[in-house]
């Protein structure tokens, strides 16, 4: 028998018993469904987690502090800084150094009439900028290898009080502006800062005593956009270059009388180039006798949390599945029993025992796949519901997005069904199918031809 016969026997088959066939179907559709839809709720809440995440900050982060133990040898210097950038993995690293030791005042302005509340000051390698993903608001990037410039974190400029201005009325409340009565942000209806930052010179006045200070201009040459996941210095302070703000250390301390100390940073971070080698990274930064920092351990327990919850929700669909199994290794069963007289007519015919295996195979296969096409499109729709119930606060603008809505491509989806679950499902679903109907036809080819056409 050729596949084409084996083919038109099956569908007739199928057709000659439609109302067990639609049930048997029915229940593989409903296992189908079950299995889809427990999966895709898991896969929503992975996506949403990894989303928040994402929101937080750069997942391939790592903030470096020192060792603060005064008896440890570990310095946080630039031997332990080569060190970590040579370790696989790394994108890359830059040490941070802020001048603890001697009170800054950052003024600009005519005779330095604006006077930094807060701004902290904080030395990067401006060579590394790009790499750990700095984004500007506005402005530029410092030149390469250009003396005395800076650039200034998001809300700098509102740092700022007034002196000419008698206290109570020298500040802006940048803060109490920001959001609105329903707590939404609102940036556009902010007044304007006592200065522009972008261009403007400000004056880094260092306090080595008393009656000794020295002072440093830089040229702030663009505005940062705030991002706490690569430094706090992105939203209100003033970053410069690693070299410049060496040298100016050195300075405060030959004015204070010091000796001359190896420089150690204050912190450093470093970015992995890809976010499966953090944990591997991490290690090895602590087995340097550092502590770290990074969204790693959340997403690796978010991501636990998820699998375990994705696993009790399959199994929760696959109870169904094994259910419409069990309901198509009946079916087959009892076709047989009802088709023992075929079966021997056909083998009498000199059809080969492989082809009656392969028709009965045939026929559960093709039930599981009928089943599976079906619960798959409902699978569909009841997630596309799922989701507009779950978007009915925010709802879309245009009918574009009203179907990245429903697929759960956009919004926040309570169930998203990827291709590779789909296409698993109609593969599983055909697979129960054949595999509920293995037994069933080597049943049949055990029948005896003489017996099987004297069976009434």
């Amino acid at each position: 028998m050729t596949f084409r016969d084996l083919w038109r026997m099956c569908l007739n088959n199928l057709k000659r018993r439609k109302s067990r066939t639609i049930l048997t179907v029915l229940g593989v559709m409903i296992g189908c469904m079950s299995i889809v839809v427990m999966v895709s709720i898991g896969v929503a809440m992975d996506a949403s987690q990894k989303k928040m995440l994402e929101s937080m900050g750069d997942l391939r982060m790592i903030t470096i502090y020192p060792n603060y133990d005064p008896t440890s040898q570990t310095k946080l210097d630039e031997a332990a800084l080569d060190s970590i950038k040579a370790i696989p993995g790394v994108q890359a690293a830059s040490g941070k150094f802020e001048i603890q030791d001697y009170p800054i005042t950052i003024s600009t302005g005519s005779n330095g009439r604006y006077e930094a509340m807060y701004a902290p000051l904080v030395g990067i390698d401006f060579s590394e900028l790009e790499g750990f993903g700095y984004e500007l608001k506005d402005g530029t990037l410092p030149i390469p290898g250009a003396q005395k410039q800076a650039l200034a974190g998001e809300r700098f400029a509102y740092n700022f009080k007034d002196t000419a201005r008698p206290d109570g009325s020298n500040t802006i409340d940048y803060y109490s502006m920001l959001y609105d009565e329903n707590g939404n942000m609102n940036e556009d209806n902010l007044p304007d800062p006592y200065f522009d930052p972008l261009n403007a010179k400000v004056d880094l006045s260092i306090a080595v005593d008393e009656q000794n200070k020295f002072k440093e201009t830089v040229t702030v040459t663009g505005r940062l956009k705030e991002n706490y996941m690569i430094g706090y210095e992105t939203g209100e302070g003033l970053l410069i270059d690693m070299n410049e703000m060496k040298t100016l250390w050195k300075d405060a301390n030959r004015k204070a009388g010091k000796p001359s100390t190896t420089f150690n940073y204050s912190g450093a971070m470093v970015k992995a180039d890809a976010i499966e080698n953090v944990s591997d990274i991490e290690k090895q930064i602590q087995g340097l006798g550092f502590q770290t920092n990074s969204m790693e351990s959340m997403r690796e327990s978010m991501e636990e949390s998820t699998r375990m919850i994705q696993m009790v929700l399959g199994g929760i669909g696959a109870v169904s599945l094994l259910v419409a199994a069990i309901g198509i290794t009946n079916t087959m069963i009892m076709s047989i029993t009802e088709r023992t007289r075929e079966i021997g007519i056909m083998k009498a015919l000199g059809c080969f025992t492989k082809n009656i295996r392969a028709l009965f195979l045939m026929e559960a296969g093709m039930i599981g796949l009928i089943g599976g096409v079906a619960g798959l499109a409902l699978s569909f729709v009841l997630s596309m519901v799922m989701n507009s119930f779950a978007n009915a606060q925010a709802p879309a603008q245009s009918f574009g997005e009203q179907v990245l809505f429903l697929f759960g491509i956009e919004g926040t989806p309570l169930s998203v069904i990827p291709w590779w679950l789909a296409l698993f499902a109609l593969l599983f679903s055909v697979l129960i199918g054949v595999v509920s109907g293995y037994y069933p036809a080597s049943k049949a080819v055990k029948v005896p031809a003489l017996e099987a056409i004297r069976h009434e």
